[in-house]
């Protein structure tokens, strides 16, 4: 009978039932006691009472030690003792396939791979450092009388330690039929009739990419078997079992070699080599996966304190040394701790945050995603979990996030500071804080394997709003090829507009307002205000503005945006209309539950409520008198057409009614949206509709709610605290994907990803997103006519 070494797992030296536990798993085996012998060279052997030796184990130093099991069947020969580095059946083997079952007439296969050349590096994306994706392979016709073939990859180990030439199984698949003789890019479905086999994340798994453990280039053999029958689905089940079937009956072989190594940036952590910036030298730390370097809390503008209080921000500091990257910085000053997620609040705050794989100033040039915030333009912080960069610095993509300031310090304006700006304008300080951090990665992001020529930038809620305005800025101009906007892209003729945290003030609005909020702080100069300690300065800070008409209770932020002439030289009606925001690519969508839809599963808990509504929220009608008197309210002489598409007469049917006007209205108007984005720019535009619900305690409450889709994107749910199922774990994978292919590309489609069409006029359609991922239609067409004419009645934006 045949010894095979099942795996090697560690246990602590005390713990005799984890052993018994294991070797009682492995069958056949006779019932008999166990007994532990220790050995002078520090290994234990393992018997039964009849003497028989089962397994060996190595005592290590810190206390536990690794057991190494025979699985299938168990050696008749009690003095066996399996090595340290005896072949595991399920992810290595003495020797390369090729040399093992050689081809009965030589005959050889013409192998390439469209990712990489032969005797090349394979591109880190195919390796587990990167995202794990199959390279793709194609092989010439085997000879006549061919019915299948086998695809194995095999690395193997340095050349100088030929003692340790165990080769590590990477990809076993056969049955392939003999008509296939390609495998496409991002292969995870095995073709039809073909099985995987065992590799080194176990039996039956597919592709596994290099994983080296140095910096040293290894080879990794891609060897393709034409065979002269079809293989029992069983003969694949060992990678012995796998060659004893294929002996005698391989026609032509082939092999495809590529090389893989440790990324630098892996092994530059355990020296925690520093890395230069323009204002000095800084360390960072390694991330959940060791493969990812992290650098927190890197200035990227002068704190903006005293007199730079209510300035555009000023060039970093330097510092002499290495400074430690390793904490976020402080989140800006904001008024409650909710948004800022406990973290201590500073006024010197404007820092960022990168997360990326690529080797330390080694002239490699990842295209970059720098991340903004969301929050109402009042709060946030570019260090939430949800932002976590490292799932897309594992798909390639250097990530950044940074802080802007929020609220009154972000956005005030007053006839001083416009005198001041030399400029004639103010109030947009957190947006010239988003261009500075932009500027610091044009000069900077190369260190960290960023190509500066290759931005995307992104944001959800207020950050969509920060996208859309950098987009409209002329100060902007050639910092970034693509923008993500996450709710909300708006027609500027919906009145949804005026209230979300996307809407803009005038000049003349915002110096009024500031002016009056300054004077309730008791300043009635701006050197009185910059004396004012922020903590005093920022109470009140979350009022609404209340003067915007929006046909709803819905109201905008008070301190947000201002269409100020320099930095917003024109409102988003004007911009499109004269066609002078800047040519980017450009991605943008809506959630299913945000804009005043909720979860069906949400209409009881919203009935039974005493309390109102949080002042300037979207207003959910969940009864039919909400319902109605909202619609008389906004629709005026259009609410009887409204009623008979989105009829109710009872409280059930006036909830369902009110979510299905909500994104109706959100779908259609993100497309008429793209109607006069698209009237002078060419570039990728793409838009979707987010659906799926975050498992845990908002489920049921807040279904696929505003922001739900973040962590999804990220990759990042290992950082987030949820109940996360498989089936969530697929979808980030998808999204982010999704997401890495807009950074790279501007396009978000790719090899293995379900066709996500671009935007078109003529087709009244949007890219479903989370529960699904197909194109699905915006509404009826009697639906879309209503809004348009809507619409057409409204004071464009």
């Amino acid at each position: 009978m045949r010894a095979q070494t099942r795996r090697v797992r560690r246990y602590r030296k005390d713990d005799l039932r984890s052993y018994r536990q294991l070797v009682e798993q492995a069958r056949p085996l006779r019932s008999g006691a166990l007994r532990f012998q220790p050995r002078k060279n520090g290994n234990m052997k393992m018997t039964m009472k009849t003497g028989r030796a089962l397994a060996h184990c190595t005592v290590l130093a810190a206390g536990g030690f690794a057991l190494a099991v025979s699985g299938v069947a168990w050696s008749q020969d009690a003095s066996t003792r399996l090595s340290p580095d005896a072949a595991s059946t399920i992810g290595h083997d003495p020797q390369l396939l090729i040399a093992a079952v050689p081809a009965r007439v030589g005959a050889a296969l013409k192998v390439t791979s469209p990712a990489f050349p032969a005797d090349a590096n394979m591109p880190l994306i195919s390796t587990q450092y990167g995202e794990n994706r199959f390279p793709g392979l194609s092989w010439s016709k085997g000879p006549q009388g061919t019915r299948s073939y086998v695809v194995v990859m095999q690395g193997m180990p340095a050349e100088s330690d030929p003692g340790r030439a165990v080769t590590s199984i990477h990809l076993v698949l056969y049955n392939l039929p003999a008509g296939t003789t390609t495998l496409s890019e991002g292969m995870t479905q095995a073709p039809a009739g073909a099985v995987y086999g065992p590799n080194v994340h176990g039996p039956a798994a597919a592709y596994a990419g290099p994983h080296t453990h140095d910096a040293n280039r290894h080879a990794y053999h891609t060897q393709v078997f034409a065979l002269d029958i079809v293989l029992a689905h069983g003969d694949g089940q060992s990678f012995s079992a796998l060659k004893a079937a294929m002996t005698g009956h391989v026609l032509a072989s082939g092999d495809l070699v590529g090389y893989a190594a440790k990324p630098a940036m892996a092994a530059a952590q355990t020296t925690g080599k520093p890395i230069r910036v323009e204002t000095g030298l800084i360390s960072g730390i390694p991330g959940r996966d060791p493969s990812i370097s992290v650098y927190k809390g890197i200035p990227y503008a002068a704190p903006p304190v005293g007199p730079l209080r209510w300035r555009a921000p000023a060039a970093p500091l330097a510092w002499q040394g290495v400074r430690k990257a390793d904490a976020f910085g402080p989140a800006c000053p904001q008024p409650g701790g909710d948004m800022a997620r406990g973290m201590a609040q500073s006024e010197d705050c404007l820092t960022l945050n990168v997360w990326t794989a690529a080797a330390p100033s080694s002239g490699e040039k990842r295209p970059v995603y720098v991340w903004i915030y969301g929050g109402g333009f009042i709060g946030g912080t570019g260090a939430s979990p949800e932002f976590d960069g490292e799932g897309l610095a594992k798909k390639g993509i250097v990530v950044v996030t940074l802080n802007y300031r929020v609220g009154v310090l972000g956005f005030l304006s007053t006839p001083e500071l416009s005198r001041e700006s030399g400029h004639g304008a103010s109030g947009n300080y957190g947006l010239l804080d988003d261009i500075a951090a932009l500027q610091w990665v044009q000069r900077n992001i190369a260190a960290f394997g960023g190509d500066p020529a290759k931005v995307t930038i992104g944001g959800q809620s207020a950050g969509a709003g920060s996208v859309g305005f950098l987009s409209m800025s002329p100060l902007a101009k050639g910092l970034f090829r693509a923008g993500i906007a996450e709710s909300h892209a708006r027609y500027p003729r919906d009145t949804e507009l005026r209230y979300l945290s996307v809407s803009w003030r005038s000049l003349a609005s915002a110096e009024k307002s500031g002016t009056q909020y300054a004077a309730q702080h008791g300043a009635s100069t701006l050197a009185a205000l910059r004396q004012m300690p922020w903590q005093q300065l920022i109470e009140g800070s979350s009022a609404i503005d209340p003067d915007v008409e929006t046909g709803s209770d819905g109201k905008p932020p008070l301190f947000r945006p201002v269409v100020d002439g320099w930095v917003i030289p024109k409102s988003y009606w004007d911009t499109y209309q004269s066609g002078s925001q800047n040519k980017v690519a450009y991605v943008a969508g809506n959630n299913k539950d945000e804009t005043g839809a909720v979860p069906e599963t949400a209409f009881a808990v919203l009935r039974a409520r005493t309390t109102p509504p949080r002042a300037g929220m979207p207003q959910t009608s969940v009864t039919v008198a909400q319902f109605q008197a909202a619609v008389r309210r906004k629709f005026g002489p259009l609410a009887d057409d409204f009623l008979k598409l989105y009829p109710a007469s009872t409280d059930a049917e006036a909830a369902l009614q009110n979510n299905a006007s909500a994104r109706d209205n959100s779908r259609i108007s993100t497309w008429l949206w793209g109607t006069l984005w698209r009237q002078t720019n060419s570039l990728p535009l793409h838009t979707y509709f987010w659906t799926h619900a975050q498992p845990g305690p908002t489920h049921d409450t807040r279904g696929a709610f505003h922001g739900s889709e973040i962590p999804y994107a990220f990759n990042s749910l290992d950082a987030v605290d949820l109940p996360w199922t498989r089936e969530d774990r697929q979808i980030a994978d998808t999204m982010s994907s999704y997401w890495a292919n807009i950074v790279k590309t501007g396009n978000p489609n790719g090899p293995g990803l379900p066709q996500w069409p671009a935007w078109s006029a003529q087709l009244p359609q949007v890219m479903e997103l989370g529960d699904h991922f197909a194109p699905m239609p915006l509404a009826s067409l009697e639906k879309i006519d209503f809004w348009k004419r809507f619409y057409a009645t409204q004071t464009p934006w």
